[in-house]
């Protein structure tokens, strides 16, 4: 019988052991990282940090000169814009410098031109300035133009007064909606001093239209 109980004794240590045996193993395993883990956690090489900074800095530089293509294409279309429109107030203006009727309407042709040829002149040095070319329209009659041909004396004066009027008012709203818009400091000083001379021929030219009206 004791023997017995010796031998149940032996048996219960060496159980109670292989159990506290296999439980630290576990813990031991928990404890230790995975191979799949260490090689996440590990800090890039200077191979792959320079890869990524390669390709977050190629979108960057691409949306810069996705900026300044944009930018230079609005710049070309206020010019283009302005430029378009000094020619035709310019032709109708020396139209009328001829074949008005009165001599406030004369007058008034005569500034009209002198001024629209002064903002002419200014946005061509600014295209050149920009790199930028801006198609000449000169030989071109316009619809006004040729209907202005076929008007003489009251009725001459009358049209040529509304189409100005008209134009200025087109122009100005135009320009002052630019103004807001614009991202480049240079157009936006040309519309600065642009924009004062538009708004007195447009004034001057409601004025005249008012008196032929009386």
């Amino acid at each position: 019988m004791k023997i017995l109980q010796n031998v149940k004794g032996i048996g219960q240590i060496f159980v109670a052991a292989v159990v506290a045996a296999a439980l630290t193993g576990c813990g031991t395993s928990r404890q230790q990282p995975s191979d799949a883990n260490t090689t996440a956690n590990a800090p890039a090489t200077p191979a792959v940090r320079a890869t990524i900074t390669t390709a977050k800095t190629k979108p960057a530089k691409r949306a810069i000169q996705s900026a300044e293509t944009s930018g230079k294409a609005t710049s070309a279309a206020v010019l283009w814009e302005i430029h378009r429109a000094d020619l035709k107030e310019i032709a109708i203006g020396q139209m009328a410098q001829g074949k008005a009727s009165t001599d406030e309407v004369r007058e008034y042709a005569n500034q009209l031109v002198k001024d629209r040829t002064s903002a002419d002149q200014q946005v061509i040095a600014m295209a050149q300035k920009k790199n930028l070319r801006l198609h000449d329209q000169t030989s071109r009659q316009g619809a006004e133009q040729a209907k202005l041909n076929t008007l003489n004396g009251p009725s001459f004066d009358k049209y040529f007064l509304r189409q100005t009027a008209a134009g200025h008012d087109k122009l100005v709203r135009s320009l002052r909606k630019e103004r807001e818009d614009a991202s480049d400091d240079d157009i936006e000083a040309l519309i600065d001093k642009i924009l004062p001379i538009l708004e007195q021929d447009q004034e001057l030219a409601q004025v005249l239209i008012k008196k032929e009206q009386a």
